[in-house]
């Protein structure tokens, strides 16, 4: 199930699964068929629209895309709901002889009857679902909207805003660059013929470009000729080699960009040149494994003592020595804030020092040691008074100002989301409902993905497996940071960047994914139709009454709330996944037996959380953490 494409392909499996069932429906199997045939085909245009970045949709795709992807939820909680109760067996009529024959007569008659009734209302069930679905197709044939989806290759023709970082930022900015520096010339100066690749590896913004260009710039003078190229999130591989050429010689190659020229060729062309030189190259912002594989080759064939970098944020692409990129101590942190606004700590007046001081604390902690998200935030603030500092620092996420320095800094975090195929999307926007800074346990993440449906199965691959691959994907993008066991040192659990964080809850919010509440904010009736809804440091004894949307809440946390001795759930009809964590108030969850769609119950840290007798009727539970 991914975020763009909604519950589409679960429906059509569920559908395939009511034409395999007894149940000889009124709709008819024809016109089951024809709603499972109109559902693929809008499933096939939204995974298209998924390959393009958002910002090269026509408005009226998106539109469109948000309203099948809403229509697909609501048609599948009609359809679960049904087979839920389908799948009752009904109470066995009593055959004894002792029985009064009349009374045997009744029962059967009353199975019959709630079969029928059954047809009945999974008949109009799916003609609802089919006056939608035609609805939709139409509004899609009306609009045009197959011509509207631009091809996912496109290059962007905005700015890459980490340009100026490169080739703007003076010597002077590049703090905490000597110690890392240092660290990749010792990887690259082992005094050998052979052709050595170090990769610098680390999340975006975190300074890998500007790590490899101050490498770069100290040792190029040490070699025959250099390039420093950049390959990007959708590589065009015949413009990367004719850049790699351009750059180890301008004169010779100053019209390559006008041929016509094939990879192959240029392939050739590059292996040519480079037989007998030696030289340093730098390939910067490889995300992909096929082109770092492609570029390498083609670099990696003389014994001259040449060098090559490479730069990603994907562990699997990383090859040779890897160079881990680590964020900023405090100290350098602090160092770069004041040296972007003040040039330096020691020009910040006196009279501000301790304002300036306690805002810088808030803003080092929210960047986490990213340099991008401290010059940023520093940019942000120059010129600026020391009240709309603090409104600054105060404003959540820092999104609450249309900047422009700021919206840079999200878009360089949200390559590497718009580049997840679209159930990693899924899975990543998950932790969203997680509080910040928090430690999430890699087994707990998983079984809640698989309580979703998130989750593909695989013949002969477990549920389990599989979900671990999707974790430790997240971890090779450097988009969830891994966290070991400090005895075996294996990974159990990850946590997220503030960053990623913040991005990852606008974009869960304004797909109305899941929304997430602490005590600064107030829950607002029709604010929170989310699918998922988290409660962070809630105190109040009913925090939900008269104020949320929950009969459509398919997940509901509860992170260091104080809610009252009972929690009501009992309007969570077609909730999945339950976990409460620290709220030690929370004891007896009452009708939680109602609950006939849960799959996930989790607990952590609770004075003790006691189920229901009636908890044994949960079919499809799967876990009980």
């Amino acid at each position: 199930m991914g975020l763009v494409t909604g519950a589409i392909g679960s429906i059509v499996s569920k559908l395939a699964e009511l034409l395999a069932s007894e149940y000889k429906l009124q709709a008819g199997v024809a016109r089951i068929e024809s709603l499972a045939r109109e559902l693929e085909s809008a499933h096939a245009f939204l995974q298209e629209i998924d390959k393009v970045p958002p910002d090269q949709l026509n408005e009226q795709v998106k539109l469109w895309a948000s309203e099948v992807r809403e229509s697909s939820y609501d048609m599948e909680d009609v359809l679960n709901t049904f087979l839920v109760h389908a799948k009752d067996d009904p109470k066995p009529v009593d055959k004894s002889k002792n029985k009064n024959k009349l009374k045997r007569l009744k029962e059967k008659i009353g199975v019959l009857f709630s079969k029928t009734m059954a047809r009945h209302d999974i008949a109009n069930a799916i003609e609802e679902v089919n006056r939608k679905i035609k609805e939709i197709a139409e509004r899609r044939q009306r609009y045009k909207l197959d011509d509207h989806v631009a091809s996912p290759a496109t290059p962007s023709t905005g700015i890459d805003p980490r340009i100026a970082l490169v080739h703007g930022t003076s010597a002077s900015m590049l703090v905490g660059i000597d110690e890392p520096r240092e660290a990749v010339l010792k990887m690259l100066s082992h005094d050998d013929t052979k052709t050595r690749v170090v990769s610098v590896l680390g999340f975006g913004g975190l300074g890998k470009t500007t790590l490899a260009k101050a490498t770069y710039d100290q040792l190029k003078q040490n070699y025959e000729c250099g390039a420093f190229v950049s390959v990007g999130r959708n590589p065009d591989l015949v413009k990367v080699f004719k850049d790699i050429l351009y750059d180890l010689d301008k004169d010779k190659f100053r019209d390559i960009h006008s041929t016509q020229k094939g990879a192959d060729l240029l392939i050739r062309q590059l292996l040519d040149l480079l037989r007998d030189k030696r030289y340093l190259i730098v390939i910067d912002d490889v995300w992909e494994t096929q082109s770092k594989k492609r570029i390498t080759e083609a670099l990696t064939q003389n014994n001259k003592g040449s060098r090559v970098i490479i730069t990603t944020r994907n562990s699997d692409v990383a090859t040779g020595e890897v160079y881990k990129l680590q964020p900023l101590s405090d100290d350098n942190s602090t160092e770069l804030f004041y040296a972007r606004i003040f040039g330096g700590e020691d020009k910040c007046p006196d009279t501000q020092r301790q304002k300036v001081s306690e805002v810088a604390d808030k803003i080092m902690k929210k960047c986490g040691g990213v340099p991008l998200a401290i010059i940023t935030m520093a940019s942000l603030l120059v010129g600026k008074s020391m009240q709309e500092w603090f409104e600054v620092c105060n404003s959540i996420g820092f999104r609450d100002k249309d900047k422009e320095q700021v919206d840079d800094t999200l878009w360089i975090v949200s390559l590497s989301y718009y580049d997840l195929p679209s159930h990693l999307k899924t899975c990543l926007l998950y932790l969203s409902v997680f509080p910040e800074d928090s430690l999430i346990k890699k087994d707990v993440l998983i079984w809640m993905w698989v309580a979703e449906g998130f989750v593909e199965e695989k013949p002969g691959i477990g549920l389990y497996e599989i979900g671990e691959g999707y974790f430790n994907n997240l971890v090779n993008r450097s988009l969830i940071q891994p966290v070991e066991d400090e005895e075996t040192r294996i990974v159990n659990g990850c946590r997220i960047h503030d960053m990623i964080l913040d991005l990852i809850r606008s974009l869960s919010r304004e797909a109305k994914f899941a929304m997430q509440f602490d005590n600064r904010e107030d829950i607002l009736s029709g604010s929170n139709n989310a699918r998922r809804l988290a409660l962070h440091n809630r105190v109040e004894d009913n925090p939900l009454d008269n104020h949320t949307d929950t009969a459509r809440a398919r997940s509901f946390f509860a992170f260091m709330c104080r809610f009252g001795p009972g929690v009501q759930l009992g309007s969570f009809k077609l909730l999945r996944v339950l976990y409460l964590e620290d709220c030690p108030r929370i004891r007896f969850c009452e009708h939680i037996g109602d609950l006939l769609h849960l799959r996930y119950i989790g607990s952590y840290r609770l004075y003790k959380l006691k189920l229901p007798e009636e908890a044994g009727a949960f079919k499809f539970l799967r876990v009980l953490y």
